[in-house]
């Protein structure tokens, strides 16, 4: 574990998102939305635009082209698809170690902690036994817990408040990678922190004002320690 490590995270909860954050997956998604969208519609987007579609949820994701019945399919259908072309290549994943070290650092310290996350139940069936932090958890938040008030809705950050039974926003902190997480994070009233190693460009994150930014996984312990004193 880093030598970061040493001083209390002042705050009452940590909630994590997971694409992107605790986990790289950039290039997983993008391949694996690029091949569902040409196998069912036969067309495709950019790579930009395929990355700017990490954080939302696969209902949506499946929708960029328009009702997926309009190309003879379901939404249903391409996303089982879409998990098929993730789970062949999922030795592409990439854990964050870092910032899964901080994850753990901080429950062991007492701090209530939540994965806030656009990914559906069953994506993280899949995921979640892979990053072993399962049992670190107070709380997990998939898009089906909050459909269809996703992220950038406050919804899935209240929820997370709920079940952690923290009162005051003011008092955690949200972690993420993508705009949505900002923007949900900001509409529910808690502090945000963007980090830059995920999908999403240091200057599209700026744009939404998170009320701090975290350049690097190794950066997360110390930054979060200071926060509140910067504050």
């Amino acid at each position: 574990m880093t030598s970061l490590v040493t001083g209390k995270i002042p705050f009452e909860a940590l909630l994590w998102d997971v694409d992107g954050t605790l986990i790289d997956t950039t290039a997983l998604i993008v391949g694996a939305l690029d091949a569902t969208y040409v196998q069912f519609t036969g067309r495709s987007l950019p790579n930009n635009e395929l990355r700017a579609l990490i954080g939302i949820p696969l209902d949506k994701q499946m929708r960029v082209f328009g009702e997926p019945e309009t190309f003879g399919t379901t939404a249903e259908l391409m996303a089982e698809a879409l998990i098929r072309h993730y789970e062949r290549r999922r030795e592409q994943e990439r854990p964050i170690a870092e910032a899964i070290e901080a994850l753990i650092h901080c429950k062991r310290q007492g701090i209530k902690t939540a994965l806030v996350t656009s990914k559906s139940d069953e994506e993280l069936a899949n995921t979640l036994p892979r990053l072993g932090i399962s049992a670190y958890c107070d709380a997990i938040i998939s898009a089906n817990l909050v459909a269809p008030d996703y992220k950038p809705s406050p919804r899935p950050v209240q929820l997370a408040l709920e079940k952690l039974g923290v009162t005051n926003p003011a008092s955690a902190i949200f972690i993420g990678d993508s705009i949505y997480d900002v923007q949900s994070g900001k509409a529910a009233g808690t502090l945000t922190a963007a980090v830059l190693w995920g999908a999403a460009t240091e200057a599209t994150l700026r744009e939404q004002n998170p009320d701090f930014v975290i350049a690097n996984p190794e950066d997360l312990l110390g930054d979060l320690q200071s926060i509140k004193a910067a504050a």
